[in-house]
């Protein structure tokens, strides 16, 4: 578990297994949080978001989405992304799988 400025925490639920590059994790986000911009990842990489309880506003690009609990959403990583809790009043806990490619190390020939 990692608390971070404003409130919100992340907790990483997968195991940390060399090559493999899927992250498992849940965040909660206090009322009116913002998590803010995480940079575009490498091309290939993809986030599955789903949402718990409260509501989140998902910003891919410049897109905002606005899910609530039970609500879900796919999209290509290789963009600014981010999460924010809308609610002045309640919290938002919601789970992101992402696959987040790497550059592969080049093998000797």
């Amino acid at each position: 578990m990692s608390d971070h400025p404003g409130g919100w925490r992340r907790a990483i639920l997968s195991p940390v297994v060399p090559g493999v590059n899927l992250e498992l994790l849940r965040a909660t986000l206090p009322p009116g949080c913002d998590a803010g911009s995480f940079p575009a990842y490498a091309p290939g990489s993809h986030e599955y978001v789903a949402v718990e309880t409260g509501r989140l506003q998902l910003t891919v690009g410049g897109t905002r989405l606005h899910l609530e609990a039970g609500d879900s959403a796919y999209f290509a990583a290789d963009i600014a992304h981010g999460y924010a809790n809308p609610s002045p009043e309640d919290a938002c806990a919601y789970y992101v799988a992402a696959l987040i490619m790497r550059p592969r190390s080049r093998r000797p020939t």
